[in-house]
């Protein structure tokens, strides 16, 4: 509401001499003003004597009578004072005038003028509405199109002050349709009372309405504003215009929740790609600040398969200490990760933390296998047997698979072959794998036997020639 009472602080200081003369330029001295009036009073030199006369009835001129005139001068100088006890008793006597038909029409808007602007400073604002509505009930016989149009603009802001919305958005838009060159700032004022109203939709053309005049007249549009429309079109669902007015934020200023905005709006359009290249870039200015984000690149990262820029992504959190604990998740994303960067050797420490971690023996199977891939076969065995001590393995067929290649490695053909079997024992679904792998140890069996027999054959032969 701080750009409201902006508005409002500025009705309330408008000064109560240029109140009694509207159709004055703001510009001019207050030694024109009063010359204006004086010229434009009726000459009443006699006015001592007004108690032996009857009052004079109420004139129809556009002219402001010496009496009145020094009546508003009075309450100019008390509100100077801050004096508004004694101020709105002058103004009650210009009341009892009124209530006689003893001023004309341009006295009573301006006293009605000075009843809404004491009503302000004393943040009565209900009542000041009150009182501006009086002017324009006066009938358009009795006001300038000039003071019509300012007094519609004030209701608009005043009723937005009190949060009577809809009433704001009424009088914004009849000063809209009844001014010549309106002021931009009602555009913005409307959009703001139909968002506030839950009306997001009528909201849309009054927000473009306002930044593009704004342009036109060179002037800067606050990211509030930006903020405001992209609210709208979250609202409405409209994702693709609430992405593009997020691009002109990031461009206009620069600002990292605008960056954060980006990427989860990319996130509801599935646009995954470009979510990852802006968490990226975040990463790379230093926007990344919280654990979710890093989880959130390094999850995009995998998933588009930077397999290396996932790990780094994750080591990068906990340099920064971002993560809130280096817990199994961590570990075995981080694992994970260099596996499928083929980087087995940068895996191995992560995923033997996970292991540890894991309430299941999954992870000592995914330990076992990275240590297969880099022909650690005699390191695979213990982390073998750890997977199958801790138990609740996902497919313990599969992982008795890869221990029999291990075995079947290590010439260890009886342990091979028994875990071969167990494999197609715990599922059907590696009957005929297990299977084969029992024919194939039982050739590599063979194979290795034979060829061990002619070193030994060999052997001795050439022992016997030397």
């Amino acid at each position: 509401m701080n750009f409201m009472h902006t508005y409002i602080s500025a009705f309330v200081k408008f000064s109560l001499l240029a109140l009694a003369l509207t159709l004055l330029p703001l510009s001019q001295s207050f030694t024109a003003a009063v010359q204006v009036l004086q010229n434009a009073a009726v000459a009443q030199d006699e006015e001592e004597d007004e108690g032996r006369r009857a009052p004079p009835a109420a004139r129809s001129s556009q002219t402001l009578s010496r009496r009145v005139y020094e009546r508003l001068e009075e309450i100019m100088e008390y509100r100077d004072a801050e004096d508004f006890e004694n101020a709105n008793l002058v103004l009650g006597e210009l009341r009892e005038m009124y209530d006689q038909g003893r001023l004309n029409d341009a006295e009573t808007t301006r006293m009605w003028q000075f009843f809404a602007n004491l009503a302000s400073l004393d943040e009565n604002y209900d009542l000041a509405i009150e009182y501006m509505e009086n002017i324009l009930a006066q009938g358009e016989e009795a006001i300038t199109p000039e003071l019509q149009e300012d007094t519609l603009l004030r209701l608009g802001m005043l009723n937005f002050a009190v949060e009577d919305y809809q009433s704001s958005i009424d009088y914004y838009l009849r000063y809209l349709d009844f001014s010549l060159e309106p002021d931009i700032e009602p555009y913005l004022r409307i959009a703001s009372a139909y968002y506030t109203t839950e009306q997001y939709e009528e909201a849309v053309p009054y927000l473009l309405e306002y930044m593009d005049l704004s342009r036109a007249a060179g002037e800067e549009i606050d990211r509030s504003t930006y903020l405001l429309l992209r609210a709208v079109y979250t609202t409405l669902e409209q994702y693709e215009n609430s992405l593009q007015v997020t691009r002109e934020m990031i461009v206009l200023y620069r600002e990292q929740d605008d960056w954060t905005f980006m990427v989860n709006i990319l996130g509801a359009l599935e646009r995954f790609t470009e979510q990852a290249s802006f968490l990226y870039a975040m990463k790379n200015f230093g926007y990344l600040e919280r654990e979710g984000q890093i989880n959130n690149l390094a999850a995009q990262l995998f998933n588009e398969g930077y397999y290396w820029g996932s790990a780094k992504t994750l080591e990068f959190g906990a340099e920064q200490d971002l993560m809130d604990e280096l817990d199994f998740d961590y570990w075995s994303n981080l694992g994970q990760s260099y596996q499928f960067a083929r980087e087995d050797e940068m895996a191995l420490e992560p995923l033997a933390n996970a292991a540890e971690l894991d309430d299941s023996g999954d992870t000592y199977s995914r330990l076992a296998t990275a240590y297969i891939n880099l022909g650690r076969f005699a390191d695979a065995v213990p982390a073998f047997d750890d997977a199958f001590a801790k138990g609740d393995l996902n497919r313990p067929d599969q992982t008795y698979l890869r221990q029999a290649q291990v075995f079947l490695n290590l010439n260890r053909f009886d342990e091979a072959t028994e875990a071969a079997r167990m494999a197609g024992e715990l599922d059907e679904r590696s009957e005929d794998a297990a299977a084969t792998w029992v024919q194939y140890i039982n050739n590599e069996r063979n194979l290795y036997e034979t060829k061990e027999r002619n070193r030994e054959l060999y052997d001795g032969f050439f022992r016997d020639q030397l």
